[in-house]
C-alpha cells in the first residue's frame, strides 16, 4: 500500500532524488531512485526493508543531500509516472537498470498514466527568478542535450533538437552578457566526449505569465581548448588543512554517519568526501562555474586527513567544528594556501605523500 513519495525540485540541474515508501505486511519499504535526465534514465536504486528512522534518514541524505534543492511530497501517480518515464529511457538507450530491478521493473513495463511531462515538469523544477539564472540553466540544458527541458521552455522542436555536443556534455563555465531586452549571450566552456571547447550561444527570451520562454537560440564560434587552459578557467584559491589521524576506521565511520549528505568515493589510497552547498545559488551569478557548488572537500590517506575549503570564513568554521567534534581522532599538523586547486589533483594522483606530490 502506497504511503508517500518525496522528490527534489532539481529537474533543472538534470538529476532528481525520488523516495517512495509503501507498507507491506505491516512493514515499511523504502525505495530510493536517482533519476538522471543527462545519464538518460534511472542512475541508482536502493531499497530498505523496515529500516530505523536513522537508517532511512541516512539513505535519504546520501541520495538527496548533494542536489541543492528543496524536497516536496508528490502523489503516487506522479512518482510512478517518473519511474516509468525514466526507466524506459534506460531501455531505449540500452543502459542497465540499477539495483534489484525486479522490485520496480513492473512499473516500467506496465504502468499507464494520463500525465504528461508538461504537467509534471513545473512540479519537479524550482521556479526561476531572474533572467541570468534562466540563461545559465538553459545553457546547461543545451550543453547536456536535454531535449525535454528545451522543448518545455521553448515549445519548439527545432530548438529542442539543436545541439553542439556529441554526447550529454558538461557545462564547466558560463559568462552571461545582456545585449538588449530579452537578448543574451552565453560565453560557454564545456566538456564533450573528445575534449574541451568554447562557444557562444545567443538567446532571445521572453516572459509568459510566470515562466521564461526561449524564442530563439543560435550557436557560434566553437573552438577547442587545451586541458591546462580549462584548469586555469575553473580553478580557484584553496585552503588546505592537514590533520594527523588516529583510529582511522572508527573516525571514518563516525564522520560519514554524521555527514551522510556528502558524496563519498573510495579511492586507491584512501577515502574522498565532497560537501556540496545546500542550495544552487551559484547558478544565479553572471559567471557560473561548475565547482562553485562545492563548499569543502575531505581526503583520508594513511594516517592523515586533509580538508580543502575555498574561503577564510568557511575554513575557520569547518575546522573549528572538526576539532570540537572529533578531537579524539584529529590533531592539526599543517596548513597551506594555494592560488589554485591542489587537493583534488593530489587525490587523483594516487600519491600518499603530499609533500612529495607538491615537489
Amino acid at each position: 500500500m502506497f504511503d508517500y513519495a518525496k522528490i527534489t525540485k532539481s529537474r533543472l540541474m538534470g538529476s532528481m532524488g525520488l523516495i517512495v515508501r509503501y507498507k507491506e505486511n505491516e512493514k515499511y519499504i523504502y525505495q530510493y531512485f536517482l533519476l538522471d535526465a543527462e545519464g538518460l534514465g534511472i542512475a541508482d536504486y536502493v531499497s530498505l526493508k523496515d529500516p530505523t528512522i536513522k537508517e532511512a534518514h541516512k539513505e535519504e541524505e546520501r541520495l538527496m543531500g548533494g542536489l541543492g534543492e528543496s524536497r516536496i511530497f508528490v502523489n503516487e501517480e506522479i512518482a510512478l509516472f517518473l519511474i516509468n518515464d525514466f526507466g524506459n529511457k534506460n531501455l531505449e538507450y540500452g543502459k542497465d537498470l540499477p539495483g534489484e530491478v525486479n522490485e520496480y521493473i513492473e512499473i516500467i513495463k506496465n504502468y499507464k498514466s494520463n500525465l504528461t511531462l508538461d504537467e509534471v515538469y513545473p512540479i519537479i523544477s524550482k521556479p526561476i527568478e531572474d533572467e541570468v539564472e534562466f540563461i545559465n540553466y538553459m545553457t546547461m540544458r543545451f550543453i547536456a542535450r536535454d531535449r525535454e527541458s528545451l522543448k518545455y521552455f521553448s515549445g519548439s522542436d527545432e530548438i529542442s533538437n539543436n545541439h553542439i555536443t556529441k554526447i550529454n556534455g558538461a557545462l564547466l563555465k558560463n559568462t552571461v552578457i545582456k545585449r538588449g531586452e530579452g537578448v543574451f549571450i552565453s560565453e560557454v566552456l564545456y566538456e564533450d566526449e573528445d575534449g574541451y571547447y568554447t562557444c557562444k550561444i545567443a538567446f532571445n527570451i521572453c516572459r509568459e505569465k510566470d515562466n521564461f520562454k526561449i524564442k530563439s537560440l543560435l550557436v557560434t564560434d566553437k573552438e577547442p581548448m587545451y586541458d591546462f587552459e580549462v584548469f586555469d578557467e575553473i580553478s580557484k584559491s584553496e585552503y588546505i588543512d592537514v590533520y594527523k589521524l588516529s583510529n582511522k576506521d572508527k573516525f571514518l565511520m563516525e564522520f560519514y554517519n554524521d555527514n551522510p549528505f556528502m558524496l563519498k568515493n573510495e579511492m586507491e589510497e584512501g577515502v574522498f568526501f565532497t560537501r556540496f552547498n545546500f542550495n544552487n545559488n551559484h547558478v544565479k551569478e553572471n559567471v557560473y562555474v561548475i565547482n562553485n557548488d562545492i563548499k569543502s572537500i575531505y581526503y583520508q590517506v594513511a594516517d592523515e586527513f586533509f580538508v580543502g575549503t575555498y574561503s577564510e570564513k568557511d575554513r575557520k568554521y569547518i575546522n573549528k567544528l572538526l576539532i570540537a567534534k572529533y578531537k579524539e581522532y584529529l590533531k592539526i599538523d599543517e596548513s597551506y594556501f594555494f592560488e589554485e586547486n591542489v587537493l583534488y589533483d593530489f587525490v587523483e594522483s594516487g600519491s600518499n605523500d603530499f609533500e612529495d606530490f607538491l615537489d
